[in-house]
């Protein structure tokens, strides 16, 4: 920045997370500072053939005072039944499997839980069983380079049980997953700003569509019979590879669903943490973080938001800004 930049003039660029391990293609993109740094990684979960991707990211503030992490899901099945118990068994809430994953995470820390919540739980019955969804908030303290720290987790996790009948005996299947799993944390007080950042990457997080239509294609093999074929032989990372480019004819629809999923997940944090503020740009809808009068976006996609009246970004930034509305 230039030094007659505005002090609070907040840069956010988008980065994009490349399957290197499979496609090769763009899988997402999402909005970050444009000072903070990245660590990030896309993989294969080549055993699981309903969703076999994975993305975790460790994300840093320029100053190092703030960090955002992103957690790979965790997806299981679960069956008892007259033969026997296998599999694994789901956390008792979302609670409980979010403080198992934060006692992995955060081993050797003295950690104290401030607070927890559920923030929402529902359940339904379907045609074969039963289904809830839960979203769920932990805080926790501890020290951490001599400072201490807070930190606070977000996760979802979705039950789906159903009951089918046997010649001995009646088999209960459970598949289960927690998705949309990530942190933030600060020096104690600060955590505030950490939270606008972690919706910003949250709410903004993109799945492109020749990432989606490769992986749509990539379950369908998998899910078919000869995947048991191809997983034995280890040919499973040349079948990622070398499926064809071919657009499918629902990916529009497929896209949209997609899409909509995420929202949800990260919708379900947005009355919580109050991070974002909504703005207009040419009838989409675009959240940034809270707290700032002016934003303006460019010509590439960057945005700049600060409460400096009067200050035009051009002066100091490259490209074409154009001023946002909030809605």
């Amino acid at each position: 920045m230039k030094a007659n930049t505005p002090h609070d003039v907040i840069k956010l660029t988008r980065r994009e997370i490349v399957d290197k391990e499979g496609t090769g293609l763009v899988a997402f993109t999402y909005l970050l500072p444009s000072d903070w740094t990245v660590q990030d990684r896309l993989y294969w979960e080549k055993a699981d053939a309903t969703l076999p991707i994975r993305m975790k990211a460790i994300m840093q503030s320029g100053d190092g005072n703030m960090g955002v992490q992103i957690f790979p899901d965790v997806r299981a099945v679960y069956s008892t039944g007259p033969t026997g118990v296998s599999g694994y068994p789901p956390p008792q809430d979302i609670v409980s499997g979010m403080k198992a994953l934060i006692a992995q995470e955060r081993k050797g820390k003295n950690i104290q839980y401030v607070s927890q919540k559920i923030v929402n739980n529902a359940s339904q019955n379907t045609a074969q069983g039963f289904q809830t969804y839960q979203a769920g908030v932990i805080r926790i303290e501890y020290d951490e380079n001599g400072l201490s720290m807070e930190e606070e987790f977000y996760g979802i996790m979705n039950v789906t049980s159903a009951v089918m009948p046997g010649a001995y005996g009646n088999l209960t299947s459970v598949v289960w997953a927690m998705n949309g799993l990530f942190a933030c944390k600060a020096e104690k007080g600060k955590l505030e700003a950490c939270r606008k950042i972690a919706e910003t990457v949250t709410t903004s997080s993109t799945v492109t569509k020749p990432f989606l239509n490769r992986l749509l294609q990539i379950i369908q093999l998998l899910s078919d019979q000869v995947y048991a074929q191809i997983y034995a032989a280890g040919q499973i990372s040349r079948v990622i590879s070398q499926t064809n480019d071919q657009m499918i004819a629902n990916i529009d629809a497929s896209y949209k669903q997609t899409q909509a999923a995420a929202d949800q997940s990260s919708n379900q944090f947005s009355d919580y943490m109050r991070g974002v503020d909504r703005y207009s740009d040419g009838g989409s809808e675009i959240q940034l973080p809270s707290g700032y009068d002016h934003a303006w976006i460019n010509d590439r996609g960057e945005y700049i938001l600060t409460n400096t009246a009067g200050w035009d970004p051009g002066t100091d930034f490259s490209g074409n800004w154009k001023q946002l509305e909030r809605n």
